[in-house]
């Protein structure tokens, strides 16, 4: 440490210690790069290769031509509570990278000091007034405020990416939703017609059976049927009622303020996006990508670790102006320039087993960023794979329906004849109804197996969830 007095060949001095503090300052060593997340791992890179990607859809809902839906999910993406606490969390770790960069700066305080002394002997008071700056600087001789301050970056950016992922996932399930909440309409509007229907063929069966044409068990089995379809009615309000409830709750607004539900499922669904390159699923899904930023920011942290474990370079200054009255501050003044090392000589392996847990996180990080690369390419495969099946359900369960509805006629035209016993008309009209639900639920299936495949393929989210972000680069 060297202290300078006012008058003392200090200006010397004063350059040599600026020099030395420039040349520590510029003397920091690069911390090693963490690995390039373009290597994946062989398991990983060859699976990819194998597969058949899809480059994604920005805005998909809107392939679906409905402005419901469209509405639906603006709202979503404005209001949405999950929505809301990824964008407050992805400004709180903004907040604390921007704390974290503070530490590559010197820091700067003003300090004010007043002591009173009063000796046994003389019984006589000394006054002490100073005033004036003072400043410590860390050198990052190893790289450590560096590697932590590119570890808090990379934070921020899987949150960025987190925020993503909500939008991606709120958006996937306003979708879906909707679909339940438009197939259940359906379904209730579908039981009501057939509850007239049933109840028709019953006030016949009764006129029938005051002219001696039909007996009291086809009436009975009537009644059944018409009890039956009954009972399916209060299920299905009350689904439309919870639906309408976590619609709502997507949006975040009150159920009775939000919107109500009119519109109907597309009739045909949009082709398929056309074949891309494998990357692009790994390029443009966010979840996958925060996963990475998050094992990159755990390679840093490891590094930042084994920094840690090194000696600490701190300089320091102090300009105090002092002296026994104020009158005199201005006339006196010490300058005081330092530094000091400090190494850790011994803590118990603390430091050891820091650097190995933190090595440890890099591993789990590691297999996470596998997992989700695995995951998309399965639920990519999955999407496909259900829509090409789904399809062709759809098209046999229409056929199978067709032909229900054939063998109803008959059995219609044959019992009215006399040519066949009731129960046979009232099986094929029980088989009838209940295809009819089944093909709406089905078709329902193939739109939210589409939704499924639009979300597994992730999406241009960035321009969607930082639009002000988009129009300036």
């Amino acid at each position: 440490m060297a202290r300078f007095r006012h008058g003392s060949p200090s200006a010397v001095q004063a350059v040599i210690f600026l020099g030395l503090f420039l040349l520590a300052s510029g003397c920091s060593l690069k911390a090693p790069d963490p690995r390039n997340l373009d290597m994946l791992p062989d398991t990983v890179s060859s699976t990819l290769h194998r597969q058949t990607e899809y480059p994604p859809v920005s805005r998909w809902w809107e392939q679906f031509s409905s402005h419901e839906l469209d509405q639906l999910i603006t709202l979503a993406l404005t209001h949405n509570f999950s929505i809301r606490q990824a964008r407050a969390r992805l400004e709180q770790a903004a907040a604390l990278t921007a704390a974290q960069k503070a530490g590559i700066l010197p820091l700067v305080t003003m300090e004010g000091r007043y002591t009173r002394t009063r000796t046994d002997q003389d019984n006589d008071s000394l006054n002490a007034f100073s005033i004036g700056p003072a400043a410590a600087y860390e050198v990052d001789l190893w790289g450590r405020i560096n590697a932590e301050i590119t570890a808090a970056q990379l934070e921020t950016q899987a949150s960025g990416f987190d925020l993503e992922t909500a939008a991606m996932t709120v958006a996937a399930e306003v979708s879906r939703t909707w679909v339940d909440l438009i197939t259940t309409r359906e379904q209730l509007s579908r039981v009501r017609k057939q509850l007239d229907l049933n109840t028709t063929v019953l006030n016949l069966l009764e006129l029938r059976f005051e002219n001696s044409m039909s007996s009291a068990l086809d009436i009975l089995q009537q009644r059944e049927v018409v009890a039956r379809t009954q009972a399916k009615i209060p299920p299905l309000e009350n689904q439309i009622q919870q639906l309408n409830a976590a619609l709502h709750l997507l949006l975040g607004q009150p159920p009775k303020a939000g919107p109500k539900i009119t519109g109907d499922l597309p009739d045909i669904l949009p082709p398929l996006p056309q074949k891309g390159l494998p990357a692009n699923l790994l390029a443009l899904r966010p979840d996958v990508r925060a996963a990475g930023s998050r094992l990159l920011a755990a390679d840093w942290n490891e590094t930042a670790a084994r920094a840690d474990r090194l000696p600490d370079l701190v300089l320091t200054g102090n300009f105090l102006l002092q002296d026994s009255v104020l009158d005199g501050l201005l006339e006196n003044w010490i300058l005081t320039l330092g530094s000091r090392l400090v190494g850790t000589v011994f803590d118990g392996g603390q430091q050891k087993a820091l650097s190995q847990q933190a090595a440890a996180v890099v591993k789990e990080r590691l297999a996470t960023y596998e997992k989700m690369v695995h995951t998309a390419i399965v639920e990519v495969q999955t999407s496909l794979a259900a829509e090409k099946h789904q399809t062709d359900h759809i098209a046999l369960l229409a056929a199978q329906l067709q032909a229900a509805r054939q063998a109803l006629n008959e059995a219609r035209r044959r019992y009215i004849n006399g040519l066949a016993l009731f129960i046979s008309f009232l099986t094929e009209q029980l088989n009838v109804q209940e295809l009819e639900i089944r093909l709406l639920e089905q078709k329902a299936l193939l739109v939210k197996n589409r939704i499924a495949l639009y979300r597994a393929l992730g999406g241009d989210w960035q321009s969607i969830v930082f639009p002000a972000q988009k129009e300036a680069s």
